[in-house]
């Protein structure tokens, strides 16, 4: 019996005890699972660094790109700006800015008195000039120039028959004094406040364009750079507009079939381009009729075309004078004229004729 019991004892211990246990052998190194690995936290300094070297290369960037950008301005505004100055017959020595009141003569040829542009781009214009026959003398002019770099796009001078001189002062005179002949040195000083305010200036020309006074006169454009004549429309159509809108005695089918006729001046066979230092006239008659001419000649001498290829070109014209009391306003009046050096300047010479008596402004 007691041996019966030892051989259970045993047998139990050979099964049971842990260093016989067969569901509990020891597993071998290449089954066991690797001990997790160590994560380093993220450290928030750490990561405000990078967020800030970011910033800075951004910034970097940013500010690169504004500098590249302003050299390749100053770039353009340079080779458009430099350009050679043209040589014309007058004498060295006379590249005087033309002085306010009328244009002082600063060189004289055999054929014209000459005045100075303004910009070596373009030659002196003459004095004096003849369209068809008729005489014309220079009472102001200045550079046309857009964008806010200021580009050169033409030079024009404001030119009025020398027999309707003594209308348009008698005209201005009234503006001051019914009964006066000509002005003071006071009244002229309001009147040339009258003239350049937005509002008023734009109230004196309005009226004296619509028929006050009937006075012959041109505006000669001579490009400072190669344009075309599609071009120049553009923006003449773009002025008459801005007016033609504001009125209603523009609001007809008449004006709308003018205003055709004149974007067709510039269109068809001339609708080419327009060389620098060539000439351009707008010319508008007593009754506000109006018409353009092209000069390839360029010539500056107070002529007008030569013979040929160089023989003047008339574009058209059209009887409807509000076309041309509209555009003449874009020069003349407004908040914004097309050129602010040229209304100035004509300003200052319509003074200068409405400071002397009307009979001797024929000389």
């Amino acid at each position: 019996m007691a041996t019966r019991l030892l051989t259970r004892r045993t047998y139990a211990t050979v099964l049971h005890d842990p260093p016989y246990n067969l569901y509990h052998l020891p597993k071998p190194a290449s089954a066991r699972r690797p001990p997790p690995k160590h994560r380093t936290p993220s450290h928030p300094k750490s990561s405000t660094t990078q967020s800030h070297n970011a910033t800075l290369l951004l910034l970097r960037r940013r500010r690169l790109l504004i500098g590249t950008s302003f050299l390749g301005i100053a770039a353009f505004t340079y080779l458009i700006s430099s350009s050679p100055p043209h040589k014309t017959e007058s004498p060295p020595n006379t590249t005087t800015t033309i002085n306010p009141g009328l244009p002082v003569v600063i060189a004289s040829t055999e054929t014209a008195k000459l005045v100075d542009s303004g910009t070596s781009s373009v030659p002196p214009f003459p004095r004096d000039m003849a369209v068809e026959g008729e005489e014309f003398t220079l009472i102001g002019l200045g550079i046309r120039t857009v964008s806010f770099l200021g580009i050169q796009v033409y030079v024009v001078g404001f030119y009025i028959h020398v027999d309707d001189l003594a209308e348009l002062q008698m005209a201005l005179v009234k503006r001051v004094d019914e009964g006066a002949s000509s002005v003071t040195k006071i009244e002229r000083e309001g009147l040339r406040e009258r003239l350049l305010d937005p509002v008023l200036g734009e109230e004196v020309w309005e009226e004296v364009l619509s028929g006050e006074a009937r006075f012959r006169s041109v505006f000669r454009i001579v490009p400072t750079r190669n344009t075309d004549f599609q071009h120049l429309r553009d923006g003449w159509v773009r002025g008459i507009q801005s007016r033609s809108t504001k009125s209603p005695s523009y609001d007809d089918e008449a004006f709308s079939q003018a205003m055709g006729e004149f974007k067709a001046m510039f269109g068809g066979a001339f609708k080419k381009s327009v060389p620098k230092q060539k000439t351009l006239l707008l010319v508008r008659d007593q009754d506000g009729g109006f018409s353009v001419f092209y000069d390839p000649s360029g010539r500056n001498d107070g002529g007008f075309g030569g013979e040929g290829e160089m023989a003047v070109q008339k574009l058209g014209e059209l009887k409807d004078p509000r076309v041309s009391k509209a555009l003449w306003l874009c020069y003349l009046a407004g908040a914004k004229p097309a050129s602010g050096p040229a209304r100035e300047s004509i300003v200052d010479g319509m003074l200068e004729m409405a400071s002397r008596p009307a009979a001797t402004l024929r000389v």
